[in-house]
C-alpha cells in the first residue's frame, strides 16, 4: 500500500478519508479475502509471516504473549474481520492476550483513534467498539464531527461533560501519540494487520484469507510461548 501519510492539500477531510479508506481497501485485497485456510499450511517466513527489524519490547509476565490487530475504522476488511477475531479470542489458550490498536497514517485516522481510545478510557469500549463500525460501514457517517461522535456516546448513557472530560485527555492523548509512533515502527502499509508479541508480523505474499492470518497468528504466538517457556527454564 502507498504511504497514505501526505497533506490534504485543500481537500476536506472526509475527501481525504475517502480516498484512503479505498487505498486500504485496494492494499488489503490483494491479500484478504473470505475463504478456507488449508489445514495443512505450513507456515514459513517471508511468505506468510515477517520478522519485524525493531521490535518493540513487550513486557508480558508469566510467559504470555501479545496478539495485537492494528485497524481501522474505516477498512472494509477490518470490520468484516471482527466476528474471525472474535472467534479466535474466546478460543484461544490462555496465555495469549488479543489487544487492539487503531493504525494512525494522517489526521483523519487520528480522529477514529480518539473516539477508540475515549471509549476505553469511559470503560464502555465493548459496546462502543461494534457501534463505530457500524455508524461508519452501516449507517455510512464519517464520524469526522466531534458533535456526531458525542451522539453515539450519549446513546450509551454518556454526558456531555463525560465525553469532554475524556476527548482531549492526556491519556488518550498519549495513546493516540502510541499508537502513531508504532505505526510508523511496524511499517504498517494495509489493515488489519496482526502483530505478535512486537516482533512478528502475520502478512505475506501467502497470507491470502482470514483464516490463514488467525492461523499464523496462532501459530506465531505457540512459537513465542514456547520460546519463553524455555528461556525461562
Amino acid at each position: 500500500m502507498r504511504n497514505t501519510s501526505k497533506h490534504w492539500e485543500g481537500k476536506s477531510v472526509i475527501e481525504y478519508l475517502k480516498k484512503t479508506k479505498r487505498h486500504l481497501f485496494l492494499a488489503s485485497s490483494l491479500f484478504l479475502t473470505i475463504g478456507y485456510a488449508d489445514d495443512h499450511l505450513i507456515i514459513e517466513e517471508g511468505r506468510h509471516y515477517k520478522t519485524l527489524g525493531l521490535a518493540e519490547r513487550i513486557v508480558a509476565e508469566d510467559n504470555r504473549v501479545e496478539v495485537l490487530e492494528v485497524f481501522a475504522y474505516s477498512c472494509n476488511h477490518c470490520f468484516n474481520f471482527e466476528p474471525y477475531l472474535d472467534q479466535f479470542d474466546g478460543s484461544k489458550a490462555d496465555y495469549i492476550d488479543v489487544v487492539k490498536m487503531p493504525v494512525i497514517f494522517n489526521d483523519a485516522y487520528k480522529m477514529h483513534a480518539r473516539i477508540y481510545y475515549t471509549a476505553e478510557s469511559l470503560g464502555n469500549l465493548d459496546v462502543m467498539h461494534t457501534e463505530f463500525y457500524r455508524a461508519i460501514h452501516l449507517d455510512r457517517k464519517m464520524l469526522m464531527d466531534e458533535d456526531e461522535i458525542f451522539t453515539l456516546f450519549e446513546k450509551h448513557g454518556v454526558t456531555k461533560e463525560e465525553f469532554q472530560s475524556r476527548f482531549r485527555s492526556f491519556t488518550v492523548e498519549s495513546k493516540i501519540n502510541r499508537a502513531q509512533r508504532l505505526t510508523r515502527k511496524y511499517k504498517i502499509r494495509s489493515t488489519p494487520s496482526m502483530i505478535i508479541n512486537g516482533k512478528y508480523i502475520a502478512n505475506g505474499p501467502a497470507t491470502r484469507t482470514f483464516e490463514d492470518m488467525i492461523a499464523v497468528s496462532k501459530h506465531l504466538a505457540e512459537m513465542e510461548y514456547r520460546t519463553s517457556n524455555q528461556n525461562s527454564n
